[in-house]
């Protein structure tokens, strides 16, 4: 039980990280990286747990989170191409989930059109 308290409690202070106001100190590929990292292992054990919907959240907040910090920064171009590289983690875990379930095409279509939303309509 620590070890999946431990494995949160670092996602959620990665993530208040990546959502901040820009930081010229903050070495965001690294900030990056280890958050999509943490979010991963986090659902992985959460996959170990048999904790399907729990480890769905966990990637899709993930995601999302990264859409959103892609298009919050978006001025530093450097970090906008950095979340951007990095949108397939969580994206081919999802994907590997819904290929898994009998409504999963229909659950990858609106990740799709969610994702859209997310980067369309914040230009």
């Amino acid at each position: 039980m620590t070890t999946i308290t431990s494995l949160w409690h670092t996602l959620f202070r990665l993530e208040k990280q990546l959502l901040a106001p820009f930081d010229p100190k903050q070495h965001y590929p690294r900030l990056i990286s280890d958050y999509t990292a943490s979010c991963c292992r986090v659902a992985s054990q959460l996959q170990q747990d048999d904790n399907l919907l729990l480890q769905e959240w966990c990637l899709r907040q993930g995601l999302f989170n990264l859409a959103r910090a892609a298009m919050f920064h978006k001025t530093q171009l450097s970090v906008y191409q950095c979340c951007l590289d990095q949108l397939y983690r969580p994206m081919l875990a999802l994907n590997q989930l819904y290929t898994a379930q009998r409504n999963g095409q229909k659950q990858q279509l609106a990740l799709q059109a969610s994702l859209n939303q997310i980067f369309y309509c914040q230009e």
